[in-house]
């Protein structure tokens, strides 16, 4: 974990060499940074109120197969985001799940530069700009039936099991997990049951 001025950023990454990147890309945008106990310290004093905190998560390409680190709101939603590096394709999975609401991502085609001018921005840019960095994804309401058939999908019936199990026809289970996946984002039932094994509620209109 890691303090500049009112920002605190924790990292998930198994890749100690990446890790170390990132920190030194961080010095490199603010060279004083507080100790790790002088964070503790301040979160035990209760001296929070006025911290924004960021977590630096990085995923390999398997990721989609395995738990995503929780994220803990430790200050509310609005203040607290996470960064994302991870595959082009996985951004459609983790976009939007839970604790992954208020996210920015780069993908393997990221530019050194933009992420330090993005880290800059968090350090100094204030509330404001935070707020347009870490914009919070909202899906679509879906219908009722859309629902159903998602809830289904999410216990790991095929169409074909969701349209005996309905009544509904399977061009029209289809039809409805096609529209469901456009409002959650995703392009394909893997990537989509994927997704809703992290998410609480298939939102309903």
């Amino acid at each position: 974990m890691r303090a500049y001025g009112n920002v605190l950023f924790s990292f998930y990454c198994d890749d100690l060499f990446f890790k170390k990147g990132l920190c030194e890309l961080l010095d490199g945008v603010y060279s004083v940074s507080n100790s790790k106990d002088n964070i503790k310290s301040n979160i035990k004093r209760g001296v929070v109120d006025d911290y924004y905190w960021i977590d630096i998560v990085v995923l390999s390409s398997k990721s989609i197969f395995e738990k995503l680190p929780k994220q803990e709101r430790s200050f509310g939603d609005d203040s607290h985001g996470v960064i994302v590096f991870c595959s082009e394709n996985m951004t459609h999975v983790v976009k939007g799940v839970n604790g992954y609401e208020n996210a920015i991502f780069f993908t393997d085609k990221l530019n050194v530069l933009e992420v330090k001018r993005v880290f800059t921005n968090i350090i100094f840019g204030g509330s404001a700009r935070r707020r347009e960095i870490f914009e919070k994804t909202k899906f679509g309401h879906l219908t009722d039936r859309e629902r159903l058939v998602s809830e289904l999908l999410k216990k790991g019936m095929s169409q074909k099991q969701i349209s005996q199990l309905t009544g509904i026809n399977v061009k029209t289970v289809s039809s409805h997990l096609r529209s469901a996946m456009s409002k959650y984002n995703v392009s394909n039932l893997l990537e989509y049951r994927v997704k809703l094994l992290y998410i609480n509620e298939v939102s309903c209109s």
